[in-house]
């Protein structure tokens, strides 16, 4: 392996390895990069799920909260009260032990349009409503809903239902239990900070449920009432301005538990319906108290509530009374037993986080390439300017060693007197033409010399295609002659066709030509040199042929090249440095045309064919 190759290997294995850590660099930044941008938009998208999350516990909790609040008698239709002073309806003081009271309810109504039916029911299987507690005046819609509550909900299921939703609602709530002496006994432990760690997703459902049943447990009424069994209009002792005098009253202490939130079976032809129920304790008595909501009404205000953040989300109730699955309880409420779904939702957003890096990273990527490409092409560069320095010096080297030579030799004989007087005339010779071909060698290194700093200044004249061929076809007369070849010429371009172009440069093209077709044509059985002239689309093509080898297919791409050599022709033909067709090729570009290789093996003459293209109109 040459020296030459052995350097490129050399500098493309150092290009690679750099290549390699470059890449790996980026890739791995990339993969990173995209990794981080899709966990920032989980972590933002979680975020946001809860917000939505605890906006909608939040105001479940406080309406819960409120409706906690109530005293155990706003759910039964009438109950007796010890008042400080009673009037009659005309405004004359009554003296009485006790009144008869509708519950507030029965009044006003319920306070939200999604709430249906308030009731009141005990273990015994006796219902009640604060909304029908006057059988005159009470609404066929209430009446009807009691109806259909006391199939769905029989008294047997109740204790069975509660237990199951405070198991998914908080299941670390524990009841309160039967009251005792007659006092409100209201007890709720929750597990210490040493239980097990759990989940973050476990603790965060968790911290809500304990967050509403805290806000309830605030609220909750703690009084003694009236047995409930006192309170009948047919007993009344008294009546006197209106005013309803009851029996002798049993009072009895209770306590109430939070709310419990449980599906019911819809009625035919509408929506779903939640049982919002309490537990209440009458001494060893146990009765239930709650009211029955509308989802269909429900949904809406809450789903008001996050339209900011998730404007498609949906409320999807939670079947069966199961516990949370707190690997997406964070979805979940613990106040109700829906579920947050909906497209934004469930999208955590990474496709659109890693779309929105992907541009820089696209710009980086193609930044990082173009300097690696920069780099090899530098680097490329670099070993072909090397090579071609130091082909250069090998070729000049090898060029100035034979007229070097010769005229030592020479010089030294003619100094001397060991030529004899009548060879002295051919020795002069012989030291004149290698004095011209040294000549020659420097003329062609200083002229690549002034190409390669663009010192070469054009003389454009104008003339036409004839003259141009004159001028031309004195050179091919003197290169033929030198080597014993046939010159032959041929003008296919109408007279008169105008041309502005460096006559001087174009004749050195075709010298160099010449000179190369001329050489590699004498050893030929018919040696021929064509100088063809022809015209296309304005542009006129002179064409130089020759009945010689030939050029090789692997010379073909590196003939124009400068210092390089055919390795197919004989040494006769490869005399000079190969600077002559890169040379041509480059005075060819000045002049705004180009030379090519037209044909490596011409069909009729079998040598090569190259084509000279000078643009009739060129501003050279």
């Amino acid at each position: 392996m040459s020296d030459s190759k052995k350097g490129l290997l050399a500098a493309t294995i150092v290009f690679v390895l750099i290549a390699v850590v470059v890449v790996g660099g980026m890739s791995w930044a990339t993969v990173t990069q995209l990794r981080l941008a899709e966990v920032k938009a989980a972590a933002a998208h979680r975020s946001e799920v809860s917000t939505a999350v605890w906006r909608i516990e939040e105001h479940v909790s406080g309406l819960l909260a409120s409706e906690a609040a109530r005293p155990y008698t706003d759910y039964v239709g009438l109950h007796t009260v010890e008042p400080l002073a009673a009037w009659s309806e005309d405004g004359h003081r009554v003296d009485a032990d006790t009144v008869v009271l509708p519950s507030p309810i029965a009044l006003s109504g319920p306070p939200y349009d999604w709430i249906e039916l308030y009731f009141y029911v005990d273990e015994d299987g006796q219902w009640d409503s604060p909304q029908i507690w006057d059988d005159f005046t009470a609404p066929h819609r209430a009446c009807s809903t009691l109806d259909w509550l006391k199939r769905v909900l029989p008294v047997a299921e109740l204790a069975d239902r509660i237990a199951k939703a405070r198991e998914r609602d908080s299941p670390l709530y524990v009841a309160s239990g039967e009251p005792h002496e007659q006092t409100v006994q209201v007890i709720h432990r929750f597990p210490s900070s040493s239980d097990a760690v759990r989940s973050k997703r476990r603790s965060e459902y968790q911290r809500r449920s304990r967050s509403r049943i805290a806000a309830q447990l605030k609220l909750l009424p703690l009084s003694q009432c009236v047995e409930q069994g006192h309170i009948y209009l047919r007993d009344i002792a008294a009546m006197e301005g209106n005013i309803y005098a009851s029996s002798e009253p049993v009072f009895v202490g209770i306590s109430v538990d939070p709310m419990a939130t449980f599906w019911l079976d819809p009625r035919p032809g509408e929506g779903p319906k939640l049982a919002f129920v309490r537990t209440g304790h009458e001494d060893d008595k146990v009765v239930y108290q709650g009211f029955v909501g509308d989802w269909n009404r429900l949904k809406p205000d809450l789903l008001v509530l996050i339209d900011d953040l998730f404007p498609e989300a949906d409320l999807q109730p939670v079947p069966g009374d199961r516990p949370p699955d707190f690997e997406g309880s964070e979805l979940e409420l613990s106040a109700i037993p829906v579920r947050l779904t909906g497209p934004d939702v469930t999208d955590t957003g990474a496709a659109d986080a890693r779309r929105s890096v992907l541009g820089v990273l696209v710009i980086t990527w193609v930044a990082a390439l173009a300097v690696l490409a920069v780099a090899g092409w530098g680097v490329r560069n670099l070993v072909a300017l090397t090579n071609r320095r130091l082909r250069f010096a090998y070729a000049v080297t090898h060029e100035l060693r034979t007229p070097l030579t010769t005229f030592r030799l020479y010089s030294d004989m003619l100094s001397t007197g060991l030529v004899p007087d009548e060879s002295k005339q051919e020795y002069l010779d012989t030291l004149n033409r290698e004095s011209q071909r040294l000549s020659s060698l420097v003329k062609g290194v200083l002229e690549y010399a002034r190409l390669e700093n663009r010192r070469v200044r054009l003389n454009p004249v104008d003339t036409n295609a004839p003259s141009l061929l004159s001028v031309v076809s004195e050179a091919l007369q003197k290169r033929c002659e030198e080597n014993g070849v046939e010159g032959r010429t041929k003008n296919d371009v109408p007279d008169g066709r105008s041309v502005r172009t460096d006559v001087d440069l174009v004749n050195q093209i075709a010298g160099v030509l010449l000179d190369n077709a001329a050489r590699h044509a004498r050893g030929s059985k018919e040696p021929a040199v064509l100088l063809h002239l022809t015209s296309d689309n304005g542009d006129l093509h002179l064409d130089v042929i020759d009945t010689g080898p030939g050029v090789n297919r692997g010379d073909a791409r590196t003939i124009f090249k400068p210092f390089r050599r055919g390795r197919g022709a004989d040494a006769a033909a490869q005399r000079g440095i190969g600077l002559g067709l890169a040379l041509a090729r480059s005075w060819a570009n000045l002049l705004g045309g180009r030379l090519d290789l037209a044909s490596r093996h011409h069909p009729e003459y079998g040598g090569a064919h190259f084509r000279l293209t000078i643009p009739a109109k060129s501003d050279v």
